[in-house]
């Protein structure tokens, strides 16, 4: 190892990755120097490591993922936010499609939950990039209650990190109201990488298997959608954004046109919330334009007859 240390620390980069390409122990004593006490042998390391999975054989790759995992994981939690970084570099390529057990799932998970806890915006997008990638394996019992508890926080980075797990597991049956609100919260945080990413996890859950719950709740995110595109400066993302309202719009007119009374029941719901504009657009969809008519007449104030107009007893 020592020798190895030697080379890494006289920036000799390529003379390690020869080495460590060719020789098992080499690799295993370059694995080991992320454990050392010099931060900048540990980000030599891991730029040493990275430069390996790029240019060599799955049996190197193999032998990484095996040997050094839980070094890796470790340097999630780093006290040089450079280490940090690097590893998520390594990370990322290392852990796409590939199988976790679930005990090192939960290490790399309890990792990333410290990370994002420091709501460091660069970094707990990396992180979701990162477990976006990552195979979700069966969770037990404590495991499942360890992803609940992150989609229970206070804090949006990590409902956010509970919310990937549970996509990834195609799960989020029960955690509806939670994805909404934190996509709700991206979209209108008026920062243009949060922006994106809420339009992303909007873009995945419209490929979901309908249910009346998703689509009541997807009703709201086509005027928020609607704000992006027409107050947002980026040009990319209001260009995104109509692209995706229209595609929202298509989902929730093929949902609700033949399912009246059940756009009813939601066009209610938001009249509730005050949600004005949204529960129009739902009495648009189903064609119930007399009632458009006397809510704008009203000039958006919602009268008790409206109310009565909407209950379920009424024929559609």
């Amino acid at each position: 190892m020592d020798q190895i240390k030697e080379i890494l620390t006289s920036w000799r980069a390529m003379d390690v990755i020869n080495i460590a390409n060719d020789d098992d122990h080499a690799l295993m004593s370059l694995l080991g120097l992320l454990e050392d006490d010099d931060s900048t042998v540990r980000l030599r390391a891991l730029m040493a490591i990275g430069k390996l999975l790029e240019d060599s054989d799955t049996g190197v790759r193999t032998l990484i993922l095996s040997q050094g995992f839980m070094s890796l994981a470790s340097r999630l939690t780093d006290e040089d936010p450079r280490v940090v970084y690097r590893a998520l570099e390594v990370l990322t390529p290392l852990l796409e499609n590939t199988p976790l057990d679930e005990e090192r799932f939960l290490v790399l998970l309890d990792a990333a939950a410290q990370v994002v806890a420091g709501e460091d915006t660069l970094t707990c997008l990396s992180i979701l990039d990162l477990f976006e990638r990552v195979q979700v394996p069966p969770l037990g019992k404590d495991g499942l209650s360890k992803v609940r508890s992150l989609v229970f926080s206070g804090s949006l980075w990590t409902r956010l990190l509970g919310l990937r797990v549970l996509l990834n597991m195609g799960t989020i049956a029960g955690y509806w109201e939670f994805l909404t609100a934190s996509m709700a919260a991206l979209i209108s945080s008026g920062n243009a990488l949060m922006i994106e990413l809420g339009i992303d996890f909007l873009e995945e859950v419209l490929e979901f298997h309908t249910t009346p719950e998703m689509m009541r709740r997807l009703v709201r995110f086509t005027s928020l959608l609607r704000a992006v595109e027409t107050g947002e400066e980026n040009v990319f993302l209001r260009t995104r954004a109509g692209k995706v309202r229209k595609n929202l719009e298509n989902v929730l007119f093929s949902y609700y046109s033949s399912r009246h009374e059940e756009a009813l029941d939601a066009v209610r719901s938001l009249l509730s919330d005050g949600r004005g504009e949204d529960a129009l657009f739902l009495l648009f969809i189903i064609g119930k334009t007399d009632l458009l008519l006397r809510m704008w007449e009203a000039n958006g104030a919602i009268e008790p007859d409206l109310i009565e107009v909407l209950r379920p007893s009424r024929s559609v």
